[in-house]
């Protein structure tokens, strides 16, 4: 039986860990024309499968298309629930990921909390995220994080605002037959950079230093990350490898990480090219 839902995700680490075979975890994707629909992941149901396998005493629920978190994991005994979303890249030829800075979450703004329905009620659940980065050739993981969704953005309040950002406007145009969809679309960092020598090629779990201490897994932190808010606010995370040779030298200290993300300037938006005639 789970206490907690650190307890449930360190478990699911330990689980896709020991999956390794030479530096990268191997999988089975379903092939390309059994894919249903846009939304239909073979990633995402490849990892709720593995995690239901491997734990056939908890509840692992899949959300279906177009809902966050992507699984819900449910501890039949204790009633602890913890939310993963799903998040993964596809290398480059050349072994770098394909995005940089920062990813897109679409219209879902990330946190480490998430709303669930439990029969009638709304249940604020903890949710972590499952980042992984895919061979070129999509046979293996060759980065693997699970992560506290508070590493990218603690503010559940800013979350809950996302939930009812996207607005349809009706009646739109001279003839009032139209329709425009206003859809907020966020870019938050990108924890499978492959500047990101931390993460990078590397299989983690990404918990609060509380916790990590909590769980009686600080001796296998071989990072400690400070995440400062914008308030100045510290929050102290570990990153955990259960890989870690056995030593004496503390984590090495990392700060403001994602620093290159808020370098970013806006950029103009102008109008669509239109076709040119010689006058």
């Amino acid at each position: 039986m789970f206490h907690s839902a650190q307890q449930i995700m360190k478990s699911v680490y330990d689980h896709f860990y020991g999956l390794t075979v030479n530096g990268v975890i191997p999988i089975d994707l379903r092939a390309p024309a059994l894919v249903g629909t846009v939304q239909d992941d073979p990633f995402d149901c490849l990892i709720h499968q593995e995690i239901q396998q491997a734990f056939p005493d908890l509840e692992v629920t899949s959300s279906g298309k177009l809902t966050t978190p992507d699984i819900i994991i449910r501890d039949r005994r204790s009633g602890v629930i913890v939310g993963i979303e799903v998040k993964k890249l596809i290398q480059k030829a050349n072994g770098t990921d394909s995005r940089g800075l920062t990813m897109d979450y679409n219209s879902c703004l990330p946190c480490g909390t998430a709303m669930i329905k439990v029969g009638n009620s709304t249940v604020d659940i903890p949710c972590y995220y499952l980042y992984a980065l895919l061979s070129n050739d999509s046979s293996s993981i060759v980065t693997f994080i699970l992560m506290h969704g508070d590493f990218i953005n603690y503010d559940f309040d800013l979350h809950k605002q996302a939930k009812v950002a996207n607005q349809s406007e009706y009646h739109h145009g001279p003839y009032g037959e139209g329709s425009v969809r206003h859809r907020a679309m966020y870019t938050y960092p990108n924890p499978l950079n492959y500047k990101l020598t931390c993460f990078h090629t590397r299989k983690v779990f990404v918990g609060k230093q509380y916790d990590c201490s909590t769980l009686g897994i600080s001796h296998l932190a071989t990072e400690e990350v400070s995440r400062v808010d914008v308030q100045g606010n510290v929050f102290l995370y570990n990153i955990i490898d259960n890989g870690k040779q056995v030593s004496t030298a503390p984590p090495v200290a990392i700060q403001d990480i994602f620093a290159d993300c808020k370098t970013r300037k806006a950029k103009k938006r102008t109008s669509a090219s239109m076709p040119v005639l010689s006058a």
